[in-house]
């Protein structure tokens, strides 16, 4: 059997190499597109988790202090007449206002519950 001659047996090496780094750049270019996929999917979820603990927290403090007196007075051990009272007392005497993630009445309520409990955060 007879030989190739040298230019195709460069060629089909050089085509080879060529072929080579081509599949190799495109497989960094999809592994690249995963990362940033999956970073922007995780930021995403972050959000949608941050966004769900701000409802959930929202829910179980109107369920300690707007649905009933006997809610409040079980957990807080005052009505809620009170409880506003002392969240307006707070916020006009103490100067303690809410910040960006916990409203004031949230957070008079934690220290309410702590302190009517006996317990630690």
């Amino acid at each position: 059997m007879a030989r190739l001659p040298l230019a195709t047996t460069r060629s089909r090496r050089r085509n080879l190499a060529f072929r080579n780094i081509s599949i190799s750049i495109m497989l960094m270019y999809y592994y690249i597109w995963l990362l940033f996929a999956l970073v922007y999917k995780r930021r995403l979820w972050k959000i949608e988790k941050r966004i769900r603990n701000r409802e959930l927290r929202a829910a179980h403090l109107y369920q300690l202090i707007g649905e009933s007196d006997v809610a409040c007075i079980q957990e807080l051990r005052m009505d809620r007449r009170t409880f506003h009272k002392l969240c307006e007392i707070v916020r006009v005497t103490g100067g303690l206002e809410g910040t960006r993630n916990t409203s004031l009445e949230e957070i008079v309520a934690t220290f309410i519950y702590i302190i009517s409990h006996h317990l630690k955060n």
